[in-house]
């Protein structure tokens, strides 16, 4: 709701900004634009079409059981998006995949307008894998909390391990990736601070009619 809210607010901007814009101002929206393309068509391409998805959910849910094996718990993979850690069976969607920070990041990234190749490439190389392979430790230990009862019943286990546990790790995680991301591409915080100044004066301009 709320990044709909942030899309059409930005959408009218540059909607009002279309017949009156500056050099700087133009470079924003190029670069804002070029990070929701590429960021939307990699979370399409791995929402609807088939091939893509059951790759990529087969592909965590192959190596989620390959992680929980290497630390000695009982684990099978009873299903190509399935896996059971001591019988109790995890079912993995699109979701557990990281596919969402996945295509954010690699929209940020892409957007880096002066940035050289080399450098983006990098930054990707930082951010984008190390985002994937947390997210495997995440389902593993999720999966293994859920199985094994760590903290409780299996519920009460998958609850605090999922909703409090990793969602708090992923949120440490994200912070620490957007910092290096923000520090190693500053053409990417250049482009954050453009679309801000540019929300707050539209956002003047609404309130003072």
């Amino acid at each position: 709701m709320v990044a709909t809210a942030a899309s059409l607010f930005i959408a009218h901007i540059i909607f009002q900004a279309k017949d009156n814009i500056d050099k700087s101002s133009y470079e924003v929206f190029i670069s804002l634009s070029r990070a929701a393309s590429v960021g939307g068509l990699i979370y399409f391409m791995f929402a609807e079409v088939e091939f893509l998805n059951t790759w990529i959910i087969s592909t965590v849910t192959g190596q989620g059981v390959w992680l929980v094996e290497k630390f000695g718990f009982p684990v099978a993979q009873t299903a190509w998006n399935e896996l059971a850690v001591n019988g109790l069976p995890v079912e993995i969607i699109l979701a557990c995949t990281a596919i969402e920070s996945i295509a954010l990041f690699s929209g940020i990234i892409s957007s880096a307008t002066g940035a050289t190749t080399e450098r983006k490439l990098q930054v990707f190389m930082i951010s984008v894998p190390v985002i994937y392979i947390l997210n495997i430790i995440r389902v593993s230990f999720t999966a293994s909390a859920y199985g094994l009862s760590w903290f409780g019943t299996p519920e009460e286990s998958f609850h605090i391990s999922e909703h409090i546990i990793t969602k708090a790790g992923s949120l440490l995680a994200l912070i620490l990736i957007s910092y290096i991301v923000l520090k190693m591409l500053p053409e990417v915080a250049d482009m954050i601070d453009g679309i801000l100044k540019m929300m707050r004066i539209e956002f003047r301009r609404m309130v003072g009619k």
